[in-house]
């Protein structure tokens, strides 16, 4: 076995052991607690299932395998790139289920705001 393929199955093994571990944390905790954590528990599988199979650079398995708990810090840096949603993206995201009004189609209207009186003339609904 070379010495990438060692680290590796060394990287791999260490977050099967941090995943299986962050897993069993959120085992005893209530609905409430779990649905405050559901941004952290999605970050976690999702950067989980992108490593688990060790496809990444060997220099940087390499630096995480350093940390106790490599699938935590690169979590964490995920939720720290991913919050940094910039004004025009989430203007591009607004616009696109505006221009778009496929919404309508796929979620429940309210009617009570499909025709208020300062949109008179334009047919929201």
């Amino acid at each position: 076995m070379d010495k990438n393929d060692n680290t590796k199955k060394l990287f791999q093994k260490k977050i099967d052991a941090n995943y299986v571990a962050y897993i069993n944390d959120l085992q005893g905790m209530t609905s409430s607690e779990l649905i405050d954590k559901a941004e952290k528990i999605a970050a976690t599988k999702q950067v989980y299932q992108e490593l688990k199979d060790g496809g990444c650079n060997t220099d940087h398995l390499e630096y995480l395998l350093r940390f106790q708990n490599p699938l935590e810090v690169v979590r964490d840096q995920w939720l720290n790139e991913q919050g940094k949603v910039s004004n025009e993206d989430m203007e591009y995201v607004l616009w696109s289920i505006a221009d778009k009004r496929g919404a309508e189609q796929d979620y429940e209207l309210d009617e009570a705001f499909c025709e208020p009186e300062q949109y008179k003339g334009m047919r929201l609904c």
